[in-house]
Formats: C-alpha cells, structure tokens, sequence
C-alpha cells in the first residue's frame, strides 16, 4: 500500500506510467539497445574482465546493487532488465513471450553491445537464461555463477499454483495486487526481515509496469511448465567453471538440485548458505558478493567444493 502511487495502484488494477518509472530507476549510466521489438535497459559500469548480471523472475536490475559496487572495482558489470521484467517490459504480442523467445533475445543483446569472452552470473530464471546461453555458446563464458537457478523437475511453490489455477490467471493479467507482491516476495526470502523497503517498493512499483501483468503470469506458466516436464538439458556442453550458490531455507527450488547440476557440469562448485532463500545476493550481499569475486578471480574457495559444501554461520557475513 505504501509503496502504491494511488488507491487503483494499491488496489492492482492500474499501471504506473512507464516514463515515471523510468524517472525513478534510471540513472547515468543507463543505457538502451533495441532486440526482437524490444528496448532493452541495461547499466554498464566500471572497467576490466566483463561479467554479465541477469536477475530472476518478478524482479530488474537492481536487485544486483548490493554485488555492483564491490564488483566494479575490478570488472566491467553489465546487469540488464531482462525481457519481460524492469524497464524493458514484454513484446507487445503475449505468444512471442516464452522460453526461446528469451534465451535469443538475451543472446542478440550480448551480440548488440559486442561482447566476445565475459563471465555470467544469473539468479533463478536468469540462472537458466545464463546456463543455456554457455551451453550454446560455450567458447565465450569464461566463468559461470548460478544462484538458486531452476531449471529441473521440482515442487512447484503454491504461490506459482495458485497464479495459475483456473479464472486466478485470467484475473491475473488484469488485477495484481501489491499484497500477492510483498506475500511472493516474503515467500522467496529466508529470512523476511532482510527485505528492505527499497526492494520492497521496486518490486511492487515494477509489477505495475505497464504490460507487467500478464508477463508475469507468462512467466510463471513457463516455469511450471519447466517444473514439471523432465527432458534432456543441454548442460554438459558447458566448459566455463561453475559456481553454484545457493540458499538452504529456498523455498522454490529446493537445495537438493544443486546434485542434478553438479551431474550435468564436470567443472561446478556448490556454496549453500544456511537460513538465506532464493536470492542470496540481495538477502546477504556482502558474504555473496565476496565469494563470487574470489571465485572470477580463481582464487578457491575453502567452503565450496565437488561435492554438497555448506558455508558454516561462522564463516558468514550474514
């Protein structure tokens, strides 16, 4: 409610006008390119080896501020609103708008602001887009960070089931209240009282992007989808060392699928987080952040190793 310009938005049957939108989360190193129909918004920032941000479902590019600092510092950070999410927002047709539309579309990006080698980072659904795109092109990413990607046959979260069920995703393209916002969000955090009012209201404020609506039950049914088909995944093809982060306490893709990647990529490393959720790099950004430039930068990492490692509360930043 608080985060809600007015008693539509609150209510979730209105849109916040995208050029407000883009007033309050643009800044001078926002940037624009065109792919597949689509003005992508990216940030680039900092100089030296690249490393790519993709972010998860129902979020944008700012859920890497707490990594983007540190990383700058030494990288060339690109984190851009992936298709259908942040400012870039969905194609205006909603069958465009599925799993290879946005495995191309991220691939013609790439190829858009010339990158020839750089290191990946995706967070969940990013995470996917990220590992698809190093199994097709495996000669250009030279390292890999999955945090809490999906991608396997696992439980589909009840507020995914419930976003689907019969007349709910119908209404749902129309009405999203804030509340199914903040209740999602809650949901993916292992421990709530780490969401900030900041990402709280960046999250509400985006889903009322307009056309925001029905991306989002789109996306929910491409992941239940993806959920509950098994089918061969193209993993294997992945030469990049790998590391894998993951929350203990996610709720949505459980820790027990980091063996199903570990299977698929000869060269992967697994760091679980006890007590955090599904995105580690907002809920502890300090400890995540650090192990992932120790990792781009090839130093080891004690805690990570072949097999299921668990980062001790000791050794946590949390």
């Amino acid at each position: 409610m608080r985060a809600s310009p007015s008693l539509a938005n609150a209510m979730g049957v209105t849109s916040i006008p995208l050029k407000d939108l883009k007033k309050q989360y643009t800044t001078k190193d926002s940037k624009w390119v065109k792919v597949n129909g689509l003005d992508i918004h990216y940030q680039d920032v900092g100089e030296g080896p690249v490393v790519v941000l993709v972010h998860g479902i129902m979020s944008s590019l700012q859920t890497w501020d707490g990594w983007i600092p540190e990383l700058e510092k030494d990288h060339r950070v690109i984190s851009l609103d992936v298709p259908g999410y942040g400012l870039t927002g969905a194609p205006e047709n909603a069958d465009d708008f599925n799993e290879a539309f946005l495995i191309n579309t991220f691939a013609k990006f790439i190829d858009e602001i010339e990158l020839e080698r750089f290191s990946l980072a995706g967070n969940s659904l990013g995470g996917y887009i990220s590992a698809q795109y190093a199994s097709l092109y495996p000669d250009r990413v030279e390292r890999l960070i999955l945090l809490d990607p999906v991608a396997y046959p696992q439980p589909v979260p009840w507020i995914f089931e419930l976003a689907i069920a019969p007349g709910v995703a119908q209404m749902g393209q129309l009405i999203q209240p804030p509340l199914f916002v903040t209740m999602t969000m809650n949901d993916v955090y292992g421990d709530p009282s780490r969401l900030t009012r900041y990402h709280q209201d960046r999250y509400v404020h985006m889903s009322q992007r307009p056309g925001a609506k029905a991306a989002y039950i789109k996306t929910i049914e491409m992941l239940v989808e993806r959920s509950t088909t098994e089918m061969p995944m193209p993993f294997h093809r992945i030469k990049a060392p790998t590391l894998l982060m993951w929350g203990e306490s996610d709720r949505w893709v459980p820790v027990a699928l980091t063996k199903r990647w570990q299977e698929d990529i000869r060269d992967s490393q697994v760091l679980i987080y006890p007590g955090v959720g599904h995105m580690p790099m907002e809920e502890i950004p300090e400890k995540s952040v650090a192990d992932a430039k120790a990792f781009l930068s090839g130093e080891p990492l004690p805690n990570a190793g072949l097999a299921q490692a668990t980062v001790s509360h000791a050794d946590s930043t949390l």
